[in-house]
């Protein structure tokens, strides 16, 4: 998404530009993918992202599926400027990454809100798993994809593992549980207007089905400040990007999550005012189990001092090494 002035530019740059070592191991290149959104449907549409490769052959891949109103800067966003990212971290331990704008976002195409389905951003995603697996999107053929989400991104990433489980190897869940505050989404839903009255998007010419975030929305509810760089913040608001929610396009039920036949981690933040409030990865974890079965091999971690957009706060490298172990362990196939 094109950022309104050049300092915002310069800022974005110095927040998520790889460090120089990430550069020396890791090769990355953007991607675009032509996908139909719907089954059987033609393939008119494209979805931008950017594939990163480590150094050496590797098995695994992780399709990164950002939340609403995000775009894929947010898993090279770095809530500590010293430290790695979410796909510097992984491309580190020996894993292929895909970020990805979903359709409405970012450098994907716009089309008409109305040719949202309910079904349309699960379906697109199983074809970049395809195309994944098949090595027509660049790195060779993967023979393991993890999905990972943020927010609604992990919505879309459970619901695909429940109802097409042999599609999936494993699942890390960030920004969402199996108990939403609902009178939060309510409140924070009256702060979510037209793009279209967005002076951002305003000359965008986008139908009145796609959204954005009000000014100061993403300041109030996704973060903890005294975890947040101010600098940080900023560059969210000033790439912020717009999204389409189809009727009947809403919060999976976790009574589904039963079927999820593979390995699940969820990470959520202490004050993640979208959520129901834990106090510890294990209350987190006992709260999750009974929608989870034995195959999931449920675990959780609780992210102290932190708020919903967990990437971008001081406390991500923290919980980036411990995913980094689940993926090792759980799932496997990193280069060496």
């Amino acid at each position: 998404m094109r950022v309104r002035t050049a300092a915002a530019a310069t800022l974005l740059l110095t927040l998520a530009s790889p460090p120089e070592a990430a550069n020396a191991t890791t090769t990355c290149k953007p991607v675009s993918a032509e996908v139909a959104m719907t089954s059987g449907g033609p393939a008119d549409q494209r979805v931008a992202g950017t594939l990163c490769l480590p150094r050496g052959r590797t098995a695994t891949v992780q399709l990164l599926i950002p939340g609403g109103f995000y775009g894929q800067a947010y898993w090279q966003a770095r809530g500590d400027r010293r430290r790695p990212s979410y796909v510097e971290t992984m491309t580190a331990a020996g894993y292929a990454t895909l970020a990805i704008d979903r359709l409405g976002t970012g450098a994907s195409t716009y089309p008409p809100s109305a040719r949202f389905r309910q079904d349309t951003h699960q379906i697109v995603v199983r074809q970049l798993i395809e195309q994944l697996r098949a090595g027509r999107l660049g790195g060779g053929r993967f023979t393991k994809v993890v999905l990972v989400g943020h927010s609604l991104g992990s919505t879309l990433a459970r619901t695909l593992a429940a109802t097409h489980p042999a599609e999936v190897d494993g699942v890390i869940l960030t920004g969402e549980s199996s108990v939403p505050n609902q009178a939060a989404f309510e409140q924070m839903g009256a702060q979510i207007y037209r793009a279209a009255d967005d002076p951002r998007f305003a000359k965008r010419g986008l139908d009145d089905g796609y959204l954005t975030t009000r000014p100061g929305l993403r300041a109030t509810w996704f973060y903890h400040r005294p975890n947040a760089d101010p600098k940080v913040i900023a560059a969210d608001e000033a790439t912020k990007t717009t999204d389409v929610f189809p009727p009947g396009d809403s919060y999976t039920p976790p009574s589904i999550n039963k079927s999820i036949q593979v390995p699940v981690l969820i990470v959520t933040g202490e004050y993640d005012k979208l959520l129901a409030p834990t106090h510890s990865s294990t209350e987190l974890r006992a709260q999750e189990a009974p929608f989870y079965g034995p195959r999931a091999k449920l675990e959780a971690i609780l992210v102290p001092g932190t708020g919903h957009v967990l990437n971008a706060h001081r406390t991500a490298p923290d919980w980036l090494a411990k995913a980094r172990d689940w993926a090792d362990r759980r799932v496997g196939g990193a280069a060496r």
